[in-house]
């Protein structure tokens, strides 16, 4: 597929390195386009994609939570319950969860409701970013 050539390779090996360390990964995206996302991960991660969950603008999910309810933070939750019903011994709550996000709105909004989160800078160089990403994990 066209768009899997896009990925930004620093991603594809983060990703790839945190679910070698059961690092649960969800990707909390605002595109309605969770079909096209679902189908990059699919060819980028043939041999577990389908352990990643996606949240999207598409209307497949709700979050019916007391949480707040702004930037990506009702998708972050949305996320944390499904990976909690699908590993039901694992704890996933706020302190355990990183948002790595592009626009420093959502870092910030995610900051101040209690989630780590860190700005990705897309500016950057992708061997600084991978580092700094693997410094957390």
């Amino acid at each position: 597929m066209e768009l899997s050539e896009h990925a930004r390779p620093v991603f594809v090996a983060f990703i790839s390195q945190a679910m070698k360390r059961n690092i649960r990964v969800a990707i909390c995206t605002f595109s309605p386009q969770t079909r096209h996302i679902a189908e990059v991960l699919r060819i980028l991660f043939p041999h577990n994609y389908q352990c990643i969950i996606i949240r999207g603008r598409d209307q497949s999910w709700t979050y019916e939570g007391n949480g707040m309810k702004n930037g990506k933070q009702p998708y972050i939750a949305s996320a944390a319950t499904e990976l909690q019903v699908r590993y039901p011994t694992q704890v996933f709550e706020k302190t355990t969860t990183i948002l790595i996000d592009d626009d420093q709105s959502n870092v910030k909004l995610a900051l101040h409701d209690g989630t780590r989160a860190i700005w990705f800078n897309k500016d950057d160089d992708d061997f600084q970013i991978l580092e700094n990403l693997q410094l957390m994990i």
